[in-house]
């Protein structure tokens, strides 16, 4: 399970998009009872619910925000790793207050 996270990642990178026979596979293979802890995947792998239950915000807000993270398409769904949500987050962090006021200018 983790190879085929790896490749998945592998190719989304490389902007390899897969085609809708790949998807089906891929989706079998994720249903089937593969012995994986499920909790490790759980914690990695997030979906547009679970991102907007994140951020707390409505349908507009969400939609405007989640085209800042990069978008994994599996079965028609759009999946995020958690991993990358951080680091967007991160790279959109807001300077303290004091910084920001030093940074206006006179």
């Amino acid at each position: 399970m983790e190879n085929l996270l790896q490749i998945l990642i592998e190719q989304q990178k490389k902007n390899i998009k897969l085609t809708k026979k790949q998807n089906n596979l891929i989706a079998k293979l994720v249903s089937m009872k593969i012995p994986v802890d499920k909790e490790t995947l759980k914690k990695m792998v997030m979906d547009n619910m679970d991102l907007k239950a994140l951020f707390k915000s409505g349908n507009t807000k969400f939609f405007q925000m989640k085209k800042l993270f990069k978008t994994y398409e599996l079965d028609s769904t759009d999946f995020y790793l958690a991993d990358e949500v951080l680091e967007t987050i991160k790279k959109h962090q807001a300077l303290p207050k004091n910084n920001r006021e030093e940074n206006d200018g006179p």
